[in-house]
This record gives structure tokens, sequence and C-alpha cells, in this order.
């Protein structure tokens, strides 16, 4: 049979099967068979767009012995669907791409697995306790999952299709938010009036947290979006004005504190790499006068909550780091544990409170916490394979500015994130990674499934592993 496969070389030539163009047009066009088509890429897009559920469809499954239900959400199914269609297409094509990236993370949940059962005899977990760990690095995996699909299927003229998908789902997302913020406070208690507070939902008032029913996670999903808007004005790219400033209002109006470091650190990506382009000057200043003309009510709002002082939350936050330093330091090499976080604080007197304290801030920090020095530097490694092909895409010339301004919102997003999740856990909540995920997707989709179209030949292009059927 034929391998329809491409190998991508770090001089920027190509190695043909019998046909790159011939394997790009299988792998966008998907899986013909019986009179039917499956186009993983539709699914993908109807994934993207169903994905604005969020929290608000959770379908109990088990308890995990505390009260506390891990639910299956309608993303979950959608993701679903989405792999499956990915699976028929690689095993009609007898083919399956993995690229650095999906490599690097499949190390760190082999690293995080280990740390995990390593954690078993050392701290005294139960064989339940150790399942609950590994179902969460399953949950990883299968979202991730998403990632591998997008590489072996949607090819660089699918990308604008699926970015659309995303965007509207984030605006939508976003729009959602506003009126929820305005007209629908305690939202989380309305939806589940039996839910505890803390253990399940905080109380947020009339802070924005849509439909993923969390401020925090909602400034991170909302800033993915914001940070590609920009990046496509800084290039040049056709961006409607409205969009970014939809986003930009409802990233305000969860009051999130992180959210805003995150933007400043992902504009500071975006600025060192473009410059200030009179676009982006326009932006901003439309964004200032926005600001003035609500001050007078924004800083009210502000300090109902206490987010002009450094006592409630954000002293927590630094006692939470603390903590997370305090387990990095016990197990500096392996860490203690994926997903073990809140059963290691047990066995140090405190209490753990339900499934949702198995995590905590500190970013990478957490990372390395829970999968000690090793895990976190392939962690770090997937990152900066990420970053290194959104850098090569912005700098090049041969791309359209729509698309170096995607891959620059991505790699600003890298940045902006790994800040955002020093004070909430983003870096590893599934409402963050499935549009994080789909956007890396989307740059290698650019970067090298370009099909019949023309690539450039400059620069380093990651060498692509084939895995291929005989």
């Amino acid at each position: 049979p034929v391998r329809h496969s491409v190998c991508w070389h770090r001089s920027g030539r190509r190695r043909r099967g019998v046909s790159a163009e011939v394997s790009a047009v299988v792998s966008s066009t998907g899986y013909r068979g019986a009179g039917a088509v499956l186009r993983p890429v539709l699914a993908l897009q109807a994934a993207l767009l169903v994905s604005v559920v969020s929290n608000l469809g959770r379908i109990p499954v088990f308890s995990t012995g505390d009260a506390t239900n891990a639910p299956l959400l309608v993303n979950d199914i959608a993701v679903a669907i989405v792999i499956a269609a990915g699976l028929m297409v690689a095993a009609r094509n007898r083919s399956l791409r993995m690229d650095d990236v999906a490599i690097t993370a499949a190390l760190f949940a082999l690293v995080g697995g280990l740390s995990a059962v390593a954690a078993v005899p050392k701290y005294g977990l139960s064989g339940f306790e150790l399942a609950v760990s590994l179902a969460y690095l399953a949950r990883w995996l299968f979202y991730f999952a998403l990632y591998v699909v997008i590489i072996n299927t949607v090819s660089r003229r699918d990308v604008e299709g699926v970015w659309k998908a995303l965007e509207w789902m984030l605006l939508a997302f976003a729009l959602f938010g506003i009126v929820q913020s305005l007209f629908l406070p305690g939202f989380a208690q309305m939806v589940y009036p039996d839910s505890r507070v803390r253990f399940d939902w905080d109380e947020q008032g009339h802070r924005l947290v849509s439909t993923v029913l969390e401020p925090n996670i909602a400034a991170a999903m909302i800033l993915l979006g914001l940070l590609v808007h920009l990046g496509r004005l800084s290039t040049g790219a056709n961006v409607a004005g409205w969009k970014p400033l939809v986003l930009f209002t409802a990233l305000v109006m969860t009051l999130s504190r992180s959210g805003a470091l995150a933007l400043l650190v992902g504009g500071l990506v975006i600025l060192a790499a473009r410059g200030l382009s009179k676009r982006v000057m326009q932006f901003g200043a439309a964004l200032l006068v926005l600001l003035a003309v609500s001050l007078p009510r924004l800083i009210p709002f502000m300090q109902q909550y206490d987010k002009l002082s450094f006592g409630g939350s954000a002293a927590g936050r630094l006692v939470n780091l603390a903590q997370v330093l305090t387990a990095f330091l016990d197990s500096p090499w392996i860490g203690v544990g994926f997903n073990t976080f809140g059963f290691y604080m047990e066995r140090q007197g405190v209490d753990r409170m339900g499934l949702p304290f198995q995590s905590s801030d500190g970013g990478l920090l957490f990372a390395a916490a829970m999968t000690g020095v090793i895990g976190v530097g392939i962690y770090c490694m997937m990152l900066f394979a990420v970053f290194r092909r959104c850098r090569a895409v912005w700098r090049s010339p041969h791309f359209t500015p729509d698309e170096r301004g995607l891959c620059l919102g991505v790699a600003a997003g890298i940045a902006a994130l790994c800040a955002h999740s020093l004070f909430v856990n983003s870096l590893f909540s599934t409402a963050v990674l499935l549009p994080l995920w789909a956007l890396w997707g989307l740059t290698f989709a650019i970067r090298t499934n370009a099909g019949a179209e023309p690539i450039p030949t400059t620069g380093s292009i990651p060498c692509a592993v084939v895995l291929t059927g005989a």
C-alpha cells in the first residue's frame, strides 16, 4: 500500500512518499467510504462551537468519596467525536504523524504517571487515590489528542475556518458573560443551587464567570482570543474592531488580576516582536478612552470584591505558593505526583476540601511540584517548541498577515498563560487547554501542512516523526 506521509527535515526540504500533495488532500478531505464522507475538520469546528457550553453541561459520573463528583462534560463528548474521526482517518491512511510537541507531551505524561505511582509508597496513597490522580492524567492526554488530530488532518487552507469557529465560540462566551455579569449575579449558584461554596463554586456576585463559572479561568479563555486579535492587528490583518473590544470588555468584567497581568505580559511579547504599529495604537487609544469613561463605576466594582488591596485572595495565593514550594522541595526530581497534590497536603495535616483542591496556584512551579525538575523541564521544552514554530512564522514574509498574526498571538498566549497560572491553575484546566491546543495545532498546519501550496524553505523546521503502516 501507498504510504501517505510527509517528513520535514531541519533544512526545510520535504521528503515525499508517493506525493506530498496527495497526502495533504487525503488528510484534509478525510475518510471516504460506503458513500459517506467523514471530515475531522468539520467535527473539530463543531466541537469548538459546542465547547461554549462548558460547565453548564456536567454529567456526574462517579464520587471521589468526599461528597465530590467527577463529571463528564458535553465538551468531553464533543472532543471524543473529533478524536474518533481522526483515528478513522489515520487507520484509513495507515499514517499517524507525531511532531516534537506531541512527543514531549507524551514524555511529560509518562513522567507524571510515574511520579503518581511513586507517591503511593512515599505518601501512603491508596489504590483509589492513585486511580483518581491517574484519571485526570488520562483526561489531560485525552484533550491533548485533539492536537494530534489537528496536525494529522487540518491543512493550511482549513486554518481560517477552524479559527473562525474558535473565535465565534469565544465571542459568544464573552457576550453571554457580559449579560450574566450585568443581570445574573451569583450565576453558579443559580445553575447549581445545591452546590457548596468553595467546595464546588465560589460566590462571585457580578463578576463575569460566563459558562465556565469561574472568573479567572474565564479570563484565561478570553485572553487567548484577544491576543490573537492583537497579533493580527500588529501584522496588518483585517480584524473587525468590535471583536477585540468585546473580548477586552469581558476580560475587565472578570475582575481578574491574573488576567490583567497576563494581558500585560502577552502585550509585551507582541510589542517586542512587532513594535507599536498604527493600528495597535489606535486600538489602545480606544481602550484607554473606554477605561477612562468606565472608571467611576469600575473602581467601586473592584473595591466591592477587594481587588485593590493585597489582602483576601491575594494573601491566600501567597500561602498557596508557599505550600507548592514546600512540596517541590520535598521531592525536587520527580515531584509529589501528578494530581496528587491534595492527597500530599492531606498527609501534611491540611484539609483537602474535595477534588478541586487537588490543584493549586503556581503555574510552572506547580508543574515542578507535581512532576519535579524532570517533568517541568520536559513541559518547558514543549512550550518552547510551539513558541519557536510561531516565531518562525511571524518573522517570515512568505506567510499571510492573518497567519503571522495568529502565530504571534499564540506565542504571546504561551507567555501570558505562564504568568496567569501563577495565581490560578489555568495551565492544567481543560476549559483553557481545549482552545489552547486547538491554536497550537493551527500553528502546525500553517507551518507544515501546506498541501500543494508553497512553503518557505528558510529557517529551521522541526522534523515531524511519521508512523506509517506497511
